[in-house]
């Protein structure tokens, strides 16, 4: 099932995309996603379809709790910054004002002279876990595409990553979240290009933690819940490592995808 959060007109809906129509949820609120694990999701009536010019694409999680990041979770992506491979999940996090949806033009932050891409497998949280000793995918509600903008310089010259992370418009996510039943995470390619050119190109099977792991190490101090979404790290081929440095400009546009999922666009202005 794929689920999307949108803006039209003037009214904000959870939506089921069915091939290429949207249908209204009458389940799940619109101030975050209840736990399919309790209940069936029921949809309504048709809405329009997905190439309707007159939809916002919103972030599909509305106002996270929590949103924790994992950093150099691949190991080439470790090996372009001159680092060895981590030894534990390095965590940061992000905050539900840094989340754009799909289609969304970014504004190029003033505080930086090098904004980066890095194209990631998020997982939407789907029920309360805490210390688990089950399986972790059981607390997994589904999974879309995110990009963890970075002002790498700023990253770079501060000891806390948060100015160079989590600033606003930091993280476009979606257009959808997929269940999942839908998807493995282990088998995924994922990839991004900018304005055309393919700059990585992966696969979620060479993540140094996996996800369940991800799940059991977060949970083990910090208690996830319904809606909370964790960004799994990026692969190697971001803009700031390459020779010579080729970090987003004012009129870039993005997409990045993974398989299983869908694609992820944004534009820089």
């Amino acid at each position: 099932m794929r689920i999307a959060r949108i803006l039209y007109n003037n009214e904000e809906k959870y939506v089921q995309l069915k091939s290429n129509e949207l249908y209204q949820i009458d389940t799940i609120r619109i101030d975050g996603i209840e736990s399919y694990f309790d209940r069936k999701i029921v949809t309504s009536d048709k809405i329009t379809d997905i190439n309707d010019e007159n939809i916002t694409w919103l972030p599909p999680v509305f106002k996270p709790g929590k949103i924790i990041c994992v950093g150099r979770n691949y190991l080439e992506h470790s090996k372009e910054q001159g680092m060895s491979k981590e030894q534990k999940p390095l965590l940061f996090s992000k905050y539900s004002t840094s989340m754009m949806g799909h289609m969304s033009q970014i504004e190029y932050p003033q505080h930086t002279h090098n904004l980066d891409y890095e194209v990631e497998l998020a997982v939407i949280i789907g029920k309360k876990a805490r210390k688990i000793e089950d399986d972790p995918f059981n607390y997994i509600f589904g999974y879309t595409v995110a990009n963890d903008i970075t002002a790498r310089d700023v990253q770079k010259s501060e000891k806390q990553w948060t100015r160079g992370k989590a600033f606003d418009q930091s993280l476009p996510i979606g257009p959808y979240i997929v269940t999942r039943d839908e998807v493995d995470p282990s088998t995924q390619e994922i990839w991004l290009t900018v304005n055309g050119e393919k700059r990585q190109s992966s696969h979620t099977s060479l993540m140094i933690f996996d996800i369940p792991f991800l799940i059991k190490y977060i949970s083990n101090n910090i208690t996830l819940e319904p809606g909370d979404i964790i960004l799994t790290g990026t692969p190697a081929g971001v803009g700031y490592y390459m020779d010579p440095k080729a970090t987003l400009q004012k009129g870039d546009i993005v997409q990045s995808g993974i398989t299983s999922i869908g694609e992820l666009r944004f534009s820089i202005k």
